[in-house]
């Protein structure tokens, strides 16, 4: 079983994309820290890893807005760009420490390497924490490339975010797929004519299941199923 559903998957796709925060990590409590101590240096109490899921996924400047907004401050954007700097300097500093791969990601992305499927990450958050995550995660290599919100000129839901760097890792996007847990990852993908399957326990308020992808996945070891059935 396991052996035809690998020969589907090679059959039909020999890129995979993935979203980052969500998707393959849970980065929240390391989000939740960097996110309270700038809180914290404007005299303003912490945030929630619950707060922080929700303000995720458009990166870290819409996060810094929406953590602002939670105690009634509307930044303008010079304001937002200051404390953005702010908070990146805090994660950057320690991105690692309570962060975790969800259960199955890693034997997934093992198991599409011995396929020879290129796989990289598209995230709305910055390249350099991205990198540092999936090294220490052991999760790069196998994954090859990362586009990060600062890698290329656009970032997600703008599709140009994927075919970029489907391009830079030499792949085509007809024989590509987008692993994500938002709407923005939907939007994205469909942008790029590419299938779109989602995880059911990320950083989203609207469920999964509403947002219009092609599967949705209840675990992250029912991926290579799920693309199977695609492929099929």
């Amino acid at each position: 079983m396991k052996d035809s559903v690998d020969a589907l998957i090679a059959g039909r796709f020999q890129t995979v994309i993935y979203d980052l925060d969500g998707t393959l990590i849970d980065s929240a409590k390391d989000m939740q820290v960097a996110v309270s101590n700038v809180l914290a240096d404007h005299g303003l109490p912490a945030v929630t890893e619950d707060d922080v899921r929700i303000f995720m996924g458009q990166g870290s400047k819409v996060t810094m807005g929406k953590a602002f907004a939670k105690y009634g401050k509307a930044l303008d954007d010079a304001a937002l760009t200051a404390v953005t700097r702010e908070f990146v300097r805090y994660y950057e500093a320690d991105p690692i420490s309570n962060t975790v791969a969800f259960d199955g990601v890693i034997d997934v992305v093992a198991r599409f390497a011995s396929l020879g499927l290129r796989q990289g990450v598209c995230t709305n958050k910055f390249e350099k924490p991205s990198r540092m995550i999936l090294e220490h995660l052991k999760l790069m290599p196998p994954i090859a490339d990362v586009a990060g919100a600062d890698t290329f000129p656009v970032r997600k839901p703008d599709p140009r975010h994927i075919l970029m760097l489907v391009e830079r890792m030499g792949g085509d996007p007809k024989s590509t797929v987008m692993i994500g847990d938002s709407i923005h990852d939907v939007e994205a993908a469909h942008g790029a004519g590419l299938p779109a399957v989602l995880v059911s326990w990320g950083y989203t308020v609207k469920p999964a299941s509403e947002l219009g992808a092609e599967a949705v996945i209840e675990k992250f070891g029912m991926l290579p199923g799920a693309l199977g059935q695609l492929a099929s």
